[in-house]
């Protein structure tokens, strides 16, 4: 992963390319700017907290300067360091997989033992490949649905992952860890898929 002292000049200098770019600052460490496909930049900490991966978004680079998401990061990791949870500026930053963890933490404990387990697979074998590393704020019902299609060879699969996914969702939602993000429930729908519990 690239490091560099980051300035607004070279923020605005880097070039987007074909994949999503993460460029750490050399100076702060935790700190950087993730540079997407499309040329949006957003400013992230990513550090470690209560032995747990963190990855937060400061905030788009569109509506603030460098040195205010400076300021904003240091403030974010000094928290983690402190032993508090760092208060992101955009809760959608967080990396799907966190939420994922998250939500098999307290809802799997509706599931049955043999149904956890399950589930847990289907996330780790065809869920994670495709989202990981995404912010789940950046997830959107065309990307879903393009997963749905990707498992198209693999239909028992695509069937009980698709509630899987649809569950981290919907409570990603209910526990505003991603506001930005519309609930992909209806592109399940279509499918017919019912409650991963259901097994």
């Amino acid at each position: 992963m690239p490091t560099i002292r980051l300035t607004q000049r070279r923020v605005d200098a880097i070039r987007p390319r074909r994949k999503v770019r993460d460029i750490r600052d050399a100076e702060l460490k935790g700190y950087g700017v993730r540079v997407m496909p499309s040329g949006a930049r957003r400013y992230f900490i990513h550090s470690q907290h209560r032995g747990k991966r963190v990855w937060k978004i400061i905030g788009d680079a569109a509506a603030i300067a460098e040195p205010e998401a400076r300021a904003r990061a240091r403030l974010m990791l000094a928290a983690l360091r402190d032993g508090r949870e760092a208060v992101a500026t955009d809760p959608g930053g967080t990396l799907f997989e966190t939420v994922a963890e998250e939500v098999f933490d307290r809802y799997g404990r509706r599931w049955k033992p043999r149904t956890l387990e399950v589930n847990r697979d289907y996330l780790r074998r065809q869920i994670l490949p495709f989202f990981a590393g995404r912010p789940i704020g950046e997830i959107t019902r065309e990307d879903v649905r393009a997963w749905f299609r990707g498992l198209h060879a693999t239909p028992a699969a695509a069937n009980r992952s698709a509630p899987v996914l649809s569950v981290i969702m919907q409570q990603a939602e209910v526990w505003d860890t991603a506001r930005r993000t519309a609930t992909p429930a209806p592109a399940f729908a279509a499918t017919g898929r019912g409650d991963p519990s259901a097994s």
